[in-house]
Formats: structure tokens, C-alpha cells, sequence
């Protein structure tokens, strides 16, 4: 049965180039840490030398591609013996601390003795970021093979989908809470996980064949997540669990036909996933590395009409997904691109991935605390101060939280003469959509920015930017 499995999920396509979700953050070695221990992913291959790149500290990784590895190659060491030539092509090093290169060792390892754990990487520099990155670290072996990959600018075809969580130390959140503050909103809000929060709507969905391997490996480490049950529109069910990066405010939540093994009964959610993911997804098989294939970017909201129609009338996104049962209201958009010209550079095309917004009647204790309209508050309120009556302005923390894929040409074209008509500028705490011109960022109305992969130009930036 697996090796059926393992066919079956190697045989799906692979996306050209890869989309991301990235979250703003203060302590990215801690979450860079975590996501490489316990997820199929690999340091981004333009997250710096040393993991400082771009002006910031990056957590940046990419998904696992189901066409590469099986089996973690890089391996870290707690403690470094003496190194020793191998048979195999290895790569060895030891690290030289943040922002810096390893130093490297050709042909030779450092055997079995004080290991930590494998990871992913697609080269030595790759698993010396992954050294850089983990507490205790001291040593690091790069198992080479014919599937690596090194080399190009920005995200490349041979990486998945990007989960990011970048640090730039000289952006500010004036206005807004410190990243620190947020966290301790997440904190209160979220508690051990065990119970369903509308702030797990600001997440990121990836399917997985079987949960069940998370949800032995977060058990037995004690990491906090939660699970839940639903059904698509066929009828079938459905189980999602959902769990926090660490000492962030970044949330992934894996979904599988497979129910997991557990003791307690799982709550009742709403359809997390269009129908038509369901159905694409209800092909794939296991693999040996269990890998995550993206479905969707999510936000909690507290206005969907104006989600509804920014995403509808301006983005020129198609529902993929309406739910709509009296205390939840979730939708879904997808930005078709198949037979648009978005002038993407490099392979371009289509990503399937949608986007889902959700509002939920009010828990009066929960929104005492922070709500998502205080949320979305306190993210305007930030740009306000930051980017002001300047949208040339760098010094916003808070649109380093967005996601990244390609947009429809009619969307980009209909929001730059919305803006031309409807200046954003000066941004407000009451605004609540506006455009800055690092990255041709979008603030949508959840004070969530987007960067649009495709040829952009808004008012007052310099020329059409290709991102």
C-alpha cells in the first residue's frame, strides 16, 4: 500500500514557481528552529548568508517538493568529534554564528555520535543555515546527492510553497502593537490550543495524506495544537489540526481525509477547504516524507461585505468557497490566472491557491481580551503612523504579514485606477485599503498586505514593477 501511495503522490504536477505567507517577527532563529525540526521543509535558498539577508533576520523556508527528497540529509550535531572521510559524498561544517558563513569540510563527516536531528536542505549552505538557526548546534554533515539544487535570485522552481517570518530589525510598529505585544495577545487568546479560536483563522492550510505523524511527533513533544473535524460538500469527512510556530504569531493548519488516532472526540468546524480542493486532494497519496501541498492563505475579518467586494470588484478573484451558517461566515478566492497575462518573469502560471476569509459571532471573553476588529485596528493604526502620507516609506513592520501569488492583470489594473481615484494617502486609522510601493504591497481591509506577483503600478510609486 505505500509503495501505491508513494506513486500516486509523486505523479501530481509541480507548481513553476512557488507563493509564500509571510509573518512579521522578532525571534526568527527560534521559529526558524522549529519549522525545519518538524516540518518537510528547506532554508529558502535567498535567506542570506548566515540567515541575515534582505535587511533582516529570515525565517524563510520552503515547502518540500513531492518530486525531491524522502529522507532528511542534513545532519546537526550537539557536539562535533573528530571529522573522518566517508564513502558518500558529505559536506561538513561548523558555524561561524549569525550572518556569517560555516566553515566547510569536503568528502569527510562527523559520524553518528552527538546527533540531534536531520533536516531538509537542498545544499551545504542550506544545512549550515539550518546549524546557524538551532540552539546547540556545533556541527553540521550535508549528505550531497543527484536531487540538489544551489543557485538563482528569489524563490526557485525547484521549492515549494514559502513560509516566512522575517525579523527587520529597523522597521517600526509605531502606532500598533510591538511583535512582542502581539504574541502575548496570541498568547492569551489561544492559550494550550485545546479549544477553537477565531485568531486560528489567521493561518495558513497545507493538505497532508495522514496526521497522524504530527500528531504523534507534537504529542510526544508537547507541542500545543488542536484538532477538529468537518465535511465537504460530497459529504465526506474531513480533520484538520492547527498549531503555532513558536514565539510567533504564525499558524499552520494540516488537513487529511485520514482520521487521526486520539482519545478525545474532535470538535465540529465549518468546511476549511473549497470543494474543489477536496477534490484535488482526495487523489494524493502518502510519501515518505510527508510532505505539505498548499491550499490556502486565511484571515479572520470582522467586515466580509467589504472583503467581499474588494476581493470580487477590485482583486477580480473568484469564490471558490461560501459558508454561511449564522455564527460562521467564511469565503474563499481564487486568483485564476490560467489565461491571463500577469507578465510574470521566469516560468510564471497559475498557482492553485486560495485565499479564505472568516468572521465569527462575537465570544464576548475571548474579544475582551483582543479582538479581530482590534486586530485590524491596531495593524491600521500602525500604518498609519509608519507609512503616514508616504508611500515610499520602508519603515513598516506590519507589511512584512502578507502573502505573495500572482493576480489577475484586470485586478492590478482595476485597483491601480481605484487608486488613482480613491488616494489612500494619508493613510488613517479608518482606512482600510491602501497600497505602498515597497513590493507593490496591497493593505487589504484586514490591515494584511499582499505582494502581487505580476507587473503592478500604483500612484505616486516610480515606474511598473515587476515582483
Amino acid at each position: 500500500m505505500l509503495f501505491a501511495g508513494v506513486f500516486a503522490t509523486l505523479a501530481v504536477g509541480v507548481q513553476s514557481v512557488p507563493g509564500k505567507s509571510t509573518i512579521a517577527t522578532d525571534d526568527a532563529m527560534v521559529n526558524l528552529e522549529f519549522v525545519l525540526k518538524y516540518l518537510p521543509v528547506t532554508v529558502a535558498e535567498d535567506n542570506g548568508v548566515g540567515n541575515e539577508g534582505h535587511g533582516a533576520i529570515q525565517a524563510r523556508v520552503q515547502a518540500l517538493q513531492n518530486t525531491s527528497y524522502t529522507t532528511p540529509n542534513c545532519q546537526l550535531y550537539s557536539s562535533s568529534t573528530l571529522l573522518s572521510s566517508t564513502a558518500s559524498a558529505s559536506e561538513s561544517m561548523t558555524p561561524n554564528g549569525l550572518g556569517k558563513a560555516c566553515s566547510y569540510s569536503s568528502g569527510k563527516s562527523y559520524g553518528s555520535t552527538g546527533t540531534c536531528w536531520k533536516v531538509f536542505a537542498y545544499n551545504k549552505v542550506q544545512c549550515c543555515n539550518a546549524c546557524v538557526a538551532t540552539d546547540g548546534c556545533t556541527a553540521a554533515t550535508f549528505e550531497t546527492s543527484s536531487q540538489d539544487h544551489s543557485g538563482g535570485f528569489g524563490p526557485q522552481d525547484w521549492e515549494g510553497f514559502g513560509i516566512h517570518m522575517p525579523d527587520v530589525t529597523a522597521a517600526k510598529t509605531t502606532g500598533g502593537l510591538s511583535v512582542a505585544e502581539l504574541k502575548k495577545k496570541y498568547d492569551s487568546r489561544l492559550g494550550d490550543m485545546s479549544k477553537f479560536d477565531a485568531f486560528m483563522d489567521y493561518s495558513v492550510t497545507f493538505f497532508v495524506y495522514d496526521l497522524q505523524h504530527y500528531v504523534d511527533l507534537f504529542s510526544s513533544d508537547s507541542i500545543s495544537h488542536f484538532l477538529g473535524q468537518w465535511t465537504d460538500g460530497l459529504g465526506d469527512a474531513w480533520y484538520s489540526l492547527i498549531f503555532r510556530v513558536p514565539s510567533s504569531t504564525y499558524q499552520i493548519e494540516l488537513v487529511s481525509l485520514m482520521q487521526p488516532k486520539v482519545s478525545n472526540s474532535l470538535s465540529s468546524m465549518e468546511q476549511r477547504m473549497s470543494d474543489a480542493h477536496c477534490d484535488k486532494f482526495r487523489g494524493y497519496g502518502d510519501h515518505p516524507a510527508k510532505v505539505l501541498f498548499i491550499s490556502s492563505v486565511n484571515r479572520a475579518a470582522s467586515d466580509m461585505d467589504n472583503v467581499d467586494d474588494v476581493q470580487t470588484n477590485l482583486f477580480k478573484a473568484k469564490t471558490t468557497l461560501t459558508v454561511n451558517d449564522g455564527d460562521v461566515i467564511r469565503k474563499c478566492y481564487s486568483y485564476d490566472t490560467d489565461n491571463d497575462s500577469i507578465g510574470m518573469p521566469g516560468p510564471g502560471g497559475s498557482l492553485d491557491e486560495d485565499v479564505c476569509f472568516t468572521k465569527r459571532s462575537s465570544d464576548a471573553a475571548q474579544d475582551a481580551i483582543f479582538s479581530v476588529k482590534d486586530h485590524e485596528e491596531m495593524l491600521w493604526a500602525a500604518h498609519a503612523s509608519t507609512l503616514g502620507s508616504n508611500p515610499s516609506s520602508t519603515s513598516d513592520k506590519y507589511t512584512d504579514s502578507h502573502y505573495a501569488m500572482p493576480m489577475p492583470s484586470a485586478g492590478l489594473s482595476a485597483l491601480s485606477s481605484y487608486f488613482s481615484s480613491n488616494d489612500p494617502y494619508p493613510i488613517t486609522k479608518s482606512t482600510r485599503l491602501a497600497y505602498a510601493c515597497e513590493q507593490n504591497y496591497i493593505i487589504d481591509p484586514t490591515g494584511f498586505s499582499i505582494q502581487p506577483l505580476g507587473q503592478a503600478s500604483w500612484p505616486s510609486c516610480t515606474g511598473l514593477l515587476f515582483v
